[in-house]
């Protein structure tokens, strides 16, 4: 009968020699492996751990805890140490770098939390390329509305985070638009954070939100800024032209008295044609259609009284330039009235060949985007207009009576700085009520002489 392989112990301690050395041996004594040079136990005050010394790539000598005696049998902390010295290990680098490991991944994981890269890379990245208002609301949204998720890893953020996110922020009567529009600002960044390697992909790229609530879905079949995308009656234009005529009387008015009470040195407005800001402000508005946002940074160089014609970059797409794209530009060729209001104006503020056309009266920079409510309202008060009636009306205003003569709905958006017919025709279409009907008798028109030259041919045919 053929005998198995015989045995071989790695190692020169056995279960026995180790139990009766902890018994006789001094605290700090050991007991070396013949077999494995640096292999040995050492005796502690109690029990014995087992070790191993040798030398590092530099010559440096190391010594390896392998494990506590009670806790490893001698043949299987021999086996260790015994792959280590097969395999070539440094065990104390390896536990250095696992630890090192260990340390860089609670590192990154604090680097990608939402509230971390937040503060540190996208706030900065707003604050450096887009307005000032809207990195400041974004910022204000993604910080309010995503507080739960602040300190989470932003590569953790799952689909149910944002299922129990909606649910919550529509607890608080939030539309679904805001809805959307939060939940966009944090997609945003998150594509932003993969962009810089910060996170290796986007975890809600493929996440949509839940369906929108039933009030919801009915509400977006309503436009409740419908009745103002509208024309302005007559009588309204009159009374926007008769409140500034008079606004313009009681600036003069009031300048006059200060002038006469103790600040002679005060401008004589009344060699001005306009003596407010807000006079050929509004009047252009009124021709243009330009936003008020438009209006604020808008520049000699983009109005030439040369050729009457303006043209202008929507500041709402200006950030386009960011990402390499092409902002929408508004171009306009002014009609004779608007042409005169500024060439007034321009000769009033010293015929300028460059800067904004309504600076600030006080620094000379842009206004803030408010700045017209508080002359707008009292225009209303002295015209007699509803204090309902917004001065976005006169944009409204504009692309309805477009709209009404009969410009095509591409042109309408060209004219008024949208890149496409979408927003007129979803917004204005009801404007357009006479141009659908007349497009239904032109097909009716064309179908009757279709059946009537189908009719002839079958008569010619019978005789």
């Amino acid at each position: 009968m053929a005998r198995g392989k015989q045995h071989i112990n790695l190692t020169t301690i056995t279960l026995a020699k180790a139990s009766s050395f902890l018994k006789q041996a001094q605290v700090r004594e050991v007991l070396s492996c013949k077999n494995i040079p640096g292999f040995h136990l050492m005796k502690l005050s109690t029990g014995g751990v087992w070790r191993y010394r040798y030398s590092d790539n530099t010559g440096k000598r190391r010594v390896a805890t392998v494990g506590k005696y009670s806790h490893i049998k001698p043949e299987a902390a021999a086996e260790i140490v015994h792959d280590w010295v097969i395999k070539g290990i440094d065990p104390l680098a390896d536990k250095t770098d696992r630890r090192q490991m260990a340390r860089k991944a609670v590192t990154d994981a604090a680097r990608r939390t939402l509230r971390h890269y937040l503060e540190t890379y996208y706030k900065p990245h707003m604050e450096r390329s887009w307005k000032y208002e809207n990195a400041k609301a974004t910022y204000g949204r993604l910080m309010k509305h995503f507080a739960p998720l602040l300190d989470r890893d932003m590569a953790s953020i799952d689909k149910a985070d944002i299922d129990i996110w909606q649910r919550e922020i529509e607890g608080q009567d939030r539309t679904y638009t805001t809805v959307k529009r939060t939940y966009g600002a944090l997609k945003t960044l998150l594509r932003h954070a993969v962009h810089n390697d910060v996170i290796y992909a986007d975890p809600l790229a493929k996440h949509k939100l839940l369906e929108p609530k039933l009030k919801d879905q009915e509400s977006a079949k309503y436009d409740p800024k419908q009745s103002e995308r509208r024309l302005l009656a007559h009588d309204e234009i009159s009374a926007i032209h008769k409140g500034l005529d008079l606004f313009a009387e009681e600036i003069r008015r009031q300048r006059r008295n200060s002038r006469e009470h103790g600040k002679p040195s005060l401008p004589d407005l009344e060699l001005l044609n306009y003596p407010h800001w807000f006079i050929p402000f509004c009047l252009l508005a009124l021709h243009t259609g330009l936003r008020p946002g438009d209006l604020y940074t808008l520049k000699w160089e983009e109005l030439n009284l040369t050729f009457g014609r303006l043209t202008k970059v929507c500041e709402k797409t200006a950030h386009a330039a960011r990402r390499q794209r092409k902002p929408t530009v508004v171009d306009l060729k002014l009609n004779g009235t608007i042409k005169a209001v500024m060439g007034d104006w321009h000769k009033d503020t010293g015929n300028p060949t460059s800067g904004l056309v309504f600076p600030s009266p006080v620094t000379g920079l842009t206004m803030g985007r408010q700045a017209h409510r508080k002359p707008w309202k009292r225009v209303k008060e002295l015209g007699g207009l509803p204090d309902t009636l917004n001065f976005y009306s006169l944009r409204h205003h504009f692309i309805s009576a477009l709209l009404a003569a009969g410009v095509s709905v591409f042109m309408v958006a060209k004219l008024v700085g949208h890149k496409g017919p979408e927003m007129i025709l979803e917004h204005y279409g009801h404007l357009c009520p006479d141009q659908a009907a007349e497009a239904l008798d032109i097909v009716a028109r064309s179908v009757a002489a279709t059946n009537s030259h189908n009719a002839d041919e079958s008569g010619a045919e019978a005789s």
